[in-house]
Order: C-alpha cells, then structure tokens, then sequence
C-alpha cells in the first residue's frame, strides 16, 4: 500500500480525490496538509464516515467509528475518566508492572526455544485495559478471552473493508471477503459487552465506582433522575466498551511486535537500551513510569518502531460534515477523507534519512528526548488518540522489562527481520506471524 500512495502522491499532488465504487475519497498527503485540515479546519473533518460495514460492526455508537455530540460526548465522558482512573498517572504503574512480570514469566517458559510471541503479548496489554474499563484481568490462556482477542484481531485485519465502497460484494456467495464473518464476529463481542454491563448493573454501588463502566452507570443513571437530555444509553456503553478494548490494546500489541522485529534486527542498538536499562535501574528492580527521563533510548526506540512501522499508514477514515475548502480545492459533505500518515514518517525533507531505522533521531545533543511536531504516531486534533498516554505508558515499561530479562535473536535458520515479517495490512499495519527466541539475561 505505501509504494501505491507514495506513486499517487507524486502523479498528483497532496490533495488528491478519486471514487471507491460510488463514494467519493480525498487522500491527504503530507504533514502541512494534514495540520491544515485536522488542525486548523478540524471541526469539518472531525466526522466519521457512514459506510456498510462500519455501520454493520459498530452499530454507529461507540468513539472510534461515532460522529457528532454522541462522539463528543463520549470522548470527554472517556478521557476524564479514564484519568481518573490512572492514565497518565503513577497509580498504572502497578497494573502495567504486573502484567509485565507476568509476561517476563510466561516468555520464559520457553527456555530460550523459538516462540511466536503475538498471544502473550496481546492477553497482557489487553488486561491493562479491562482493568480500567471492567475491573478484570484474565490468563492469557482463558478461552473466551482468547477468543474474544481473536475476533478483535480477525476484523482488524480482515479484507471485508472493501465491502464498504462496494456493499454488493457482501453479498457475493461464499463470503469471499468475509464480511459475515466480520458481523458474526462484532455480535460475540457485543454479546461479551453486554455480558459485563448486566453484570455492572446488577452488582452496582454508587459507593463504589472502580472502573469505567461503574462510572457509565452512575451517569447514566444521573441523567435519568434529572431528565437530563444525553446521548449515553446501556446499548452505547457496550460499543464503547469494545472500542476501547480494540483501540486499547490492538496498537500497542502490534507496535510491541514491531519491537521485537527491530530489536531482534539491530542487535546494537538492543544493547544500548540494555545498558540503559540496567546502569538506571538495575537487573532487578522492575521498570516504572518515574524511570521515564532515564530511559531516553528507551523511548526513542519505541517511537522509531512508530515511525518507521507505520502501524497506522492511513489514520483512520474521516468525513467531511460540511462543504469545506483545502489548499484551493472545494470538498464536498460526506466526502471520505483519509491522511496518508505514512507520506508524513517517510519524507527526506522533515527526517532525512527515512528508510533509515535510527533512533537517536529522537534525542538532542544533551541527551534529551526531542519533541517532533511531525511525530503524529497518535495523531493530531479532534480524533487525536483518546489513549495516547496510556499507550505511551506501557510501551515504556513493557519494553523495558523485556529488554531487561531477555536479549531476542532470531531461531537458527530463520531470519526475523522487516523484510521478512513485513505485510499485514489491515486497521493496523502488522508484522506477519514470526517465531523468535527469548534467552534470559544473567542474573
């Protein structure tokens, strides 16, 4: 998909319009581009699109996919009370430590054996979430969770987007693009949503709000005392619940993939944040988020795997709520408005050496993190990413404890490289499935 953007961005310019079977598309390339219309028109572009198996998926509720005052009003209800809660906060540090060790833990049962290390990574970013959200943790073997991360992880990467643009191909026999199995598959997670919220209503005291959906509830039930007029409902709280769950979990899972990939292909560097890691905190201590100004590698590798992965090549679709001018260009209402993120992480003019895989872009002379406008890893205006700290959070810390305990290599006779896990395009711009081989550090 980039070779194709990169080609059409060079025929025809940074704003450019084409049709996908009968919706009109504008594609948005560069960085200026990009400011100017999600920063400094962003009300007009804030909208979601309505496409066929959005729609079917996510019921239009929810934040990721929600337009308009039930988007808005979510997405602040979202991010104070996920605040509340820890984000950005000291107090996460003991749920991502946890989780942590226990995935230290269970890579090491693999006594240095080859290992697709893609299960135990998503169950214990996954639980960080469900903390937050419905006060649960699960093993990474639990089989409805399991499953439930499978669904997730199936849609995500699923060919059945292209049944938005073309909606009589769902209906092509055989479900060639799996287009049922995308619906089939958000009905068992809607069922699951729901599931906890009978659950939270049935146990609920006001006396004790501890997670997202007891603090839902307890608005929610406000609002029915007062009359006041509001867009949450049970039935939107069980979407909500699954988009944070997907959005929560499904990056920072990947992008922790893509670590692996790079650590395990520039060993030098692996060295590097190992000595950081150790000369900070030691072989012992588990990494925590007041470590954050001595892991400056650490974190500048992370958001070189950003970067340079490209997890998010397009950032998601938007639409355009009203008529609204670009760059000399008059877009219609309705219009599908997609950024090309990666014409803005592999342009010589703002990082020079793109295709380089370097780091110490991120870090000053002093030895300091440097702070890039044109990092929009998590995106810019109104749909910036709701759990960016988070995110940011726990690639720190699971990165550290990783690269603490074990040095990655790849097994004998496999080669783990981009060249050789790249090329699963979905939501997410994934890594395909690869083994490696965790050897415990000493100690």
């Amino acid at each position: 998909m980039r070779p194709t953007l990169a080609r059409l961005r060079k025929q025809c310019g940074d704003v450019y319009y084409m049709k996908w079977g009968s919706v009109p598309v504008v594609i948005l390339s560069g960085y200026d581009v990009i400011v100017d219309a999600f920063k400094k028109q962003a009300d007009p572009f804030a909208s979601r699109p309505k496409l066929f198996v959005l729609e079917k998926v996510t019921r239009g509720k929810g934040i990721v996919m929600a337009s308009g005052e039930p988007w808005r009003e979510h997405r602040r209800f979202t991010l104070g009370t996920l605040k509340d809660f820890g984000m950005g906060k000291t107090r996460l540090d003991a749920t991502i430590q946890e989780q942590a060790a226990l995935m230290v833990e269970e890579i090491g049962k693999h006594n240095s054996e080859p290992f697709d290390p893609k299960d135990v990574i998503s169950a214990h970013v996954a639980n960080v979430i469900c903390s937050m959200v419905f006060r649960k943790q699960f093993k990474h073997d639990d089989p409805r969770f399991k499953g439930i991360i499978q669904k997730f992880d199936e849609n995500i990467n699923s060919a059945g987007g292209i049944a938005n643009f073309f909606p009589w191909a769902a209906r092509l026999p055989g479900d060639p693009l799996g287009v049922g199995r995308m619906i089939a598959n958000s009905d068992a997670v809607h069922a699951y949503c729901a599931d906890i919220v009978r659950e939270h209503v049935e146990t609920f005291d006001e006396n004790c709000i501890d997670d997202l959906v007891s603090a839902y509830i307890r608005e929610l039930k406000k609002h029915e005392q007062t009359n006041e007029q509001t867009t949450m409902s049970y039935e939107y709280l069980e979407t909500l619940i699954g988009d944070l769950f997907m959005a929560g979990s499904e990056t920072t899972t990947t992008a922790l993939r893509w670590s692996l990939v790079c650590l395990t292909e520039y060993p030098e560097i692996q060295e590097r944040l190992y000595r950081e890691i150790t000369s900070s905190i030691g072989i012992f201590r588990p990494p925590s988020v007041m470590d954050r100004s001595s892991l400056v590698h650490v974190e500048a590798f992370y958001m070189e795997v950003l970067r340079f992965c490209n997890l998010t090549i397009i950032a998601g679709m938007h639409s355009t709520s009203e008529t609204v001018t670009l760059r000399g260009y008059t877009i219609p209402p309705d219009a599908v408005i997609i950024p090309d993120i990666g014409s803005v992480f592999r342009d010589p003019e703002i990082w020079g050496d793109p295709l380089v895989f370097r780091p110490d872009r991120f870090i000053d002379e002093h030895g300091k993190l440097i702070k890039r406008d044109e990092f929009i890893a998590f995106f810019i205006g109104k749909r910036s990413c709701v759990g960016e700290s988070l995110a940011r959070t726990e690639l720190l810390l699971f990165l550290s404890s990783l690269v603490q305990r074990f040095r990655f290599e790849s097994p004998a006779g496999e080669e783990v490289s981009m060249a050789t896990t790249d090329g699963v395009f979905g939501m997410v711009h994934a890594p395909k499935p690869y083994r490696i081989v965790a050897v415990p550090r000493g100690g």
